[in-house]
């Protein structure tokens, strides 16, 4: 317990203004805020630098390509279309099942995405844990993509993908950034749980 405490301790300003941001984003998502994806930006950009710290590669590139990814998401979100009186209004994007075509194309990308990219981290790099580095690496970038769309089910991969995150932090030692996933994981499913309502409840 005294470990503990002491890592906790030392826990750096970087990774608690990360988990900070984080934890503010994945609350206004569930909320539907397009807030959310200021706050995402931040955290990817301090996760960018604490993955290159933690010899976590495939999360680097990773947290780097969520920025974008989070600009995506807020333009998304943040859509507006013209009244008829002229005025501009929000235009909401509704929460909506992933099906057919992109179900299948998710599921592919998944499965060789883990694959490739955990076989590129082993052969080319001093990487930690590099298969289970790449399954949660594909599965965020998905699940990130889906939240940008609004599919109910982005929140069932995150929970899979913050399960292999907390394996990884923790094995390094940044107990913060386990509990954090392990908060992540609560949260996704509260989020689920609240978007399958919305969902049902626009569709009646």
């Amino acid at each position: 317990m005294d470990t503990f405490i002491d890592q906790i301790q030392q826990t750096s300003l970087v990774e608690w203004l990360g988990t900070a941001t984080g934890l503010v984003g994945v609350y206004l998502s569930i909320k539907e805020k397009a807030l959310a994806w200021l706050f995402y930006i931040l955290c990817y950009t301090l996760y960018a630098y604490l993955s290159y710290s933690a010899g976590l590669y495939a999360a680097l590139v990773l947290n780097a390509c969520f920025i974008p990814i989070s600009i995506y998401g807020w333009q998304q979100w943040s859509k507006t279309t013209r009244s008829k009186n002229g005025d501009l209004a929000e235009k909401e994007l509704p929460i909506s099942p992933l099906r057919g075509g992109p179900l299948a194309w998710a599921i592919a990308i998944a499965i060789v995405g883990t694959v490739a990219v955990g076989t590129l981290l082993s052969r080319y790099s001093e990487g930690t844990a590099p298969y289970l580095d790449a399954f949660a690496t594909t599965l965020s970038f998905l699940a990130q993509w889906m939240l940008g769309r609004k599919y109910i089910e982005n929140w069932l991969v995150w929970i899979a993908a913050d399960i292999a995150f907390v394996v990884l932090w923790g094995s390094q030692g940044y107990w913060v950034a386990v509990a954090m996933f392990l908060v992540f994981t609560v949260l996704a499913l509260v989020g689920y749980a609240s978007w399958k309502k919305e969902m049902l409840r626009n569709a009646s």
